[in-house]
């Protein structure tokens, strides 16, 4: 059945925003005085920012959401930035008159900021943020609201992410899962998980969805 509908995460899928959550979780690590170890806080990019926050800083998680905020605030004007491509792409997909989504682990204004500071806020018909669901990833909730607000079913939805995380959701929910090889992990991380699609280049994106979009065959190397 070819493909109407692909929702995306945000973080490390459509926008660069990687070396500003790094340098958030070290500012916050500092500021807190939290060993910071091996850097083994990102892994967790892709979970909500307050499971970490309870993880890390405990009984002060209210303060550590409080620096992190803050620094974002002051600094994603000058780090975020949209990979190369992106835009192109969604433009690619709407032309072909697919539905777009996106499904991310952020609180929603900072998911607003990001997709109006990188230029992509008219693509996504629908926006679903850690605030709308009761059960975030790597359960299926934000996948299946976009879903019902689109009324499109899981076998006719593709999800793209760059975590293990996104990976492990769009199994549950029931869609096709395309891993990128730009954001936080590794290619073996995200190939042990074993999503349906891994594309290494926004040129490989785009020729899989125009396949799962038209129902034709999967351009070799992508599966």
């Amino acid at each position: 059945m070819p493909i109407t509908t692909v929702l995306f995460d945000l973080d490390g899928t459509l926008i660069d925003s990687i070396p500003l959550i790094k340098l958030s979780f070290q500012h916050v690590f500092e500021e807190m005085e939290i060993p910071w170890g091996n850097g083994e806080v990102l892994k967790t990019i892709g979970l909500p920012l307050r499971d970490v926050a309870a993880f890390y800083a405990g009984e002060r998680a209210a303060e550590f959401l409080e620096i992190y905020a803050e620094f974002q605030r002051k600094n994603q004007k000058r780090l975020l930035k949209p990979y190369p491509g992106a835009e192109e792409t969604l433009s690619n997909l709407q032309k072909m008159g697919c539905r777009i989504g996106v499904v991310t682990s952020k609180r929603r204004g900072p998911t607003q900021d990001g997709l109006s500071l990188t230029g992509l806020e008219r693509y996504p018909e629908v926006v679903v943020t850690v605030e709308d669901i009761k059960r975030p990833k790597p359960d299926p909730d934000g996948i299946l609201v976009a879903l019902e607000i689109l009324q499109a079913l899981p076998e006719e939805a593709a999800y793209i992410g760059d975590s293990v995380y996104d990976i492990l959701t769009g199994k549950n929910a029931g869609v096709t899962t395309v891993a990128v090889a730009w954001g936080i992990a590794s290619e073996e991380e995200l190939k042990e998980k074993k999503p349906d699609f891994f594309v290494r280049s926004w040129d490989e994106l785009n020729r899989l969805c125009a396949a799962l979009l038209t129902g034709e065959r999967i351009p070799a190397g992508l599966d």
